[in-house]
């Protein structure tokens, strides 16, 4: 776990919140899997939707928890969701870890569910854009993640 006072801060300056999907790298143990996750996160979207993505990919991340990286990106206030390509993400589907920047506001007879879940990656553009628009919140994917067998959200 790294010391998120040693952490860089992710730098939004060229960047845009409402159209790029912040993917932080986090396990650098594999750079031919890591290729692999970039190259399913460039696929066109389905719906038509651009794709766009701003990755860190920078070692000072490597083995950072999702709140070291929520530290990091702390100066972007809006933002309300971090994917994480973490050490799972490396394997298998190369499923990424999506981590709500904000606490799930609960209701009476609300489900409080987790504030992080793993989605395919074709699925970041996806729930990104809709994060954006304000058609869904976190919230709404993290509840269909969690209907899964194996939590992992499939749209």
């Amino acid at each position: 776990m790294q010391n998120p006072s040693m952490l860089p801060a992710i730098d939004f300056t060229q960047h845009d919140f409402e159209s790029e999907a912040l993917v932080v790298r986090t396990d650098h143990s594999d750079d031919e899997a890591w290729r692999a996750v970039v190259d399913l996160l460039n696929r066109p979207d389905r719906n038509g939707f651009e794709v766009h993505t701003y990755l860190v990919d920078n070692r000072a991340f490597t083995g950072a928890s999702p709140d070291d990286v929520l530290s990091a990106a702390a100066a972007e206030p809006a933002l309300e969701v971090v994917f994480l390509a973490d050490a799972a993400t490396m394997t298998g589907e190369h499923t990424l870890l999506a981590v709500s920047t904000r606490s799930q506001e609960l209701e009476e007879g609300d489900m409080e569910l987790a504030r992080e879940f793993r989605l395919l990656p074709p699925e970041v553009n996806l729930m990104h854009v809709n994060l954006a628009i304000g058609h869904m919140d976190f919230w709404e994917f993290a509840y269909n993640a969690s209907l899964a067998a194996d939590g992992i959200l499939r749209l």
